[in-house]
């Protein structure tokens, strides 16, 4: 739910690198810092997921209230009005992604679900591309599935991809915020400003390392272009309560899974025998198409702090048909959808006044084919084959969003309850008196009153100010509307083929190439291609995910990019594209990547590079050449006498013929040798100096 618990990312100094941070910025929900290493964005810092289940403030009762209004109960015509005009709904292919933005909200995973996350890290060493795909605010139970954008990957022991033609190139390392948690020893020592104290306590994830492929594998390996998202299917919470058996652990009950919101999430209280009776009820086997069965009602999917509290209740209610109310002790009641006999009559002596319509009104869905989760197809939204309430009129669908709900048999007899409600026989509202406190926790209700006898579901419920009265809006039903052992009639659920990447018939920009000029430029160059084709170049950072794209207009067979950072190497591909805005490929896929150089010529050498051991620390001393071309020097370290896995620990920036120098202290005692060497203003390197090999006590 929206609130004040997303947190703005403090800047902290206590682990800053040399080198200025160019990576992408922070998530919203984990406490602590961003710390800035050698070209990347850290978050997390020696905590984990920040305190963001206190719940909001939605009104006097746990249901909500409207001027001189409380709801206190409400059902399936109500909730699904609620999910209309509300924000869009992040589709599940939504969230199979990693990104990194300014704030990013808490996301909680119930049941199975697939899904990325926002970057909790991300940075280039040692020829590999470093992210840190945050899948869940909480702990979760496991991870059932790799998955690599659309492939299904194995791991081995130690997390290496072992499926062609990734095997080689990535490594996976999931966390899923179990006690004790400890940070990545990999990352660790990829990047020695990570401590032990960088553990992602309590968050969900996975250490993800992707290998730049050689140009012959480029395609194969990266066929976006780009590393990987990490999107695996996971089971989620693992710590919802189960009064059945008094121990908490990971469910997809949707009954044990309501109580776990309304009471973690919400700061409510509910009846737990009250829960136990129902998750008693979605656990009942029914029958499904094609033979077998499976428990009645399950929640499988994500809710996000984002969301506020009427979208995240009407996700979880519709997905078990579920109907709530606020009780006489204060505590909220669930009920799974079910048929229950009636056991208070209202009649025309309850009615203050009362209206009651006869047959649909105009509008109203001739057919139902809600929007579901199907593991079938890569856990993405899929279609279910419609309910269909009116064969003769022209049709009108509706599609609901069931994204809690990842079963084609679940989604259908949702639709079927969804499509009756919105057509019943009658419907009934009007205002009663001091009985309307009967009626509080009861979902079905008969009215006999202006020469009708039947049953009625309550929908909405709401006691006016002053508490003398009560607003009641009610549909009639049937016992068979809520039928649930419906696997005979169930229709074959449509065939869903996995998301395909077109190009249409776009024809191919020819003979990409591109090379650096002078003053920090490169010229692109490509075959022209026909009228009314145009073309855009786009180019980043080598290292960096995202790209800036620059839209030309149509003849153009070169484009100069100009303004970029000396002694940079950028990636760049172009591609045409028509009139109507839709784009060709790529090209050329594996990139281009050019160096930009405003200076060619390196420095001449450093002189009498000293290294001076002492407490805790190091003083690096040496003299800068007399060059013009002199512009600073890089200081390496490494705990062996060897430049290999040495660790850029400081750039020097000075003038050519003077004296300068370096500390690095905060050093454990050991042994260290140190390099220099000298660049120029692009970044070209003189000869390397060392090592220099001190002890430090």
């Amino acid at each position: 739910m929206r609130k004040g618990w997303v947190l703005a990312a403090l800047l902290s100094t206590t682990a800053l690198a040399p080198t200025r941070a160019d990576a992408l910025p922070v998530v919203g929900f984990l406490q602590g810092f961003v710390a800035s290493v050698a070209g990347s964005t850290f978050l997390g810092g020696a905590v984990g997921a920040a305190g963001f289940g206190a719940g909001a403030a939605f009104g006097a009762t746990a249901l909500g209230s409207i001027a001189g209004k409380v709801l206190i109960s409400v059902g399936l015509s109500f909730l699904s009005q609620a999910l209309q005009g509300k924000p869009s709904i992040p589709s599940p292919s939504d969230r199979m992604v990693n990104f990194a933005q300014p704030i990013s909200y808490a996301e909680t995973v119930y049941g199975r679900a697939r899904k990325g996350g926002p970057l909790g890290f991300t940075a280039f060493a040692n020829n590999r591309r470093y992210y840190v795909p945050i899948l869940a605010a909480h702990p979760i139970k496991s991870i059932l599935t790799h998955y690599l954008d659309e492939r299904v990957v194995e791991i081995d022991a130690g997390g290496s991809v072992t499926t062609a033609p990734m095997a080689g190139y990535y490594d996976i390392r999931p966390f899923t915020g179990a006690a004790g948690q400890a940070a990545d020893a990999e990352l660790m020592s990829a990047f020695p400003e990570i401590t032990a104290a960088h553990d992602f306590a309590r968050l969900s994830g996975a250490y993800v390392s992707a290998k730049r492929p050689p140009a012959e594998a480029f395609s194969e390996v990266y066929p976006t272009g780009r590393q990987a998202s990490y999107t695996p299917v996971i089971e989620g919470h693992n710590a919802i309560y189960d009064p059945r058996t008094d121990t908490s652990g990971y469910t997809r009950n949707a009954a044990l899974i309501l109580a776990h919101w309304l009471v973690e999430g919400l700061g409510q209280d509910v009846d737990w025998q009250e829960i136990a009776a129902e998750a008693d009820e979605c656990d009942k086997a029914v029958s499904i198409r094609g033979g077998g069965t499976q428990p009645k009602w399950r929640i499988d999917g994500v809710l996000s702090d984002d969301q506020d509290y009427e979208q995240q209740r009407a996700l979880l209610a519709i997905a078990c048909d579920a109907w709530m109310y606020e009780r006489a002790d204060g505590k909220v009641g669930v009920r799974v959808g079910r048929y229950v006999e009636p056991s208070i009559t209202l009649t025309g002596a309850d009615f203050y006044g009362a209206e009651i319509s006869q047959g649909s009104v105009p509008g109203v869905p001739t057919e139902v084919a809600g929007l579901y989760v199907e593991p079938e197809n890569a856990w993405r939204e899929a279609a279910s084959a419609p309910f269909v309430a009116d064969a003769a009129a022209k049709p009108l669908r509706e599609e609901p969003k069931l994204t809690m709900v990842a079963s084609h048999n679940q989604a259908w007899r949702i639709n079927r309850r969804i499509a009756r409600t919105k057509r019943p026989q009658y419907q009934i509202s009007g205002t009663l008196g001091l009985i309307g406190y009967h009626l509080q926790g009861v979902r079905f209700i008969r009215v006999q009153h202006l020469g009708i006898d039947e049953v009625f579901e309550v929908g909405e419920l709401w006691r006016n100010d002053g508490g003398l009265t009560f607003d009641l809006v009610a549909n009639s039903v049937t016992a068979d509307d809520f039928a649930d052992q419906l696997g005979g009639v169930e229709p074959e659920r449509p065939v869903s083929g996995k998301p395909v990447q077109s190009y249409d018939d776009i024809a191919p920009l020819q003979n990409v190439s591109a090379v650096a000029t002078s003053g920090t430029a490169v010229n692109v160059t490509w075959t022209p291609a026909p009228a009314p084709l145009h073309q855009q170049v786009r180019y980043r950072p080598q290292g960096q995910t995202e790209w800036l794209v620059d839209t030309l207009s149509p003849g153009q067979s070169r484009h100069r990019i100009a303004g970029l950072e000396d002694g940079r190497n950028y990636e760049i591909q172009a591609r045409n594209r028509t009139a109507a805005g839709r784009g060709g490929e790529w090209l050329p896929t594996g990139t281009i990547t050019v160096r930009v150089v405003n200076n060619t010529t390196p420095p001449d050498d450093l002189i009498n590079f000293t290294v001076t051991g002492g407490a805790g620390s190091a003083i690096i001393d040496f003299d800068t050449p007399n060059d013009a071309n002199y512009a600073a020097t890089r200081i390496y370290r490494n705990t062996s006498a060897t430049f290999a896995g040495a660790v850029l620990i400081a750039t020097i920036y000075g003038a050519p013929n003077a004296s300068d120098g370096h500390t690095d202290s905060g050093l454990a005692p050991g042994t260290y040798s140190y390099f220099g060497q000298p660049i120029n203003g692009s970044g070209v390197h003189g000869t390397r100096v060392g090592p220099s090999t001190v002890t430090v006590s």
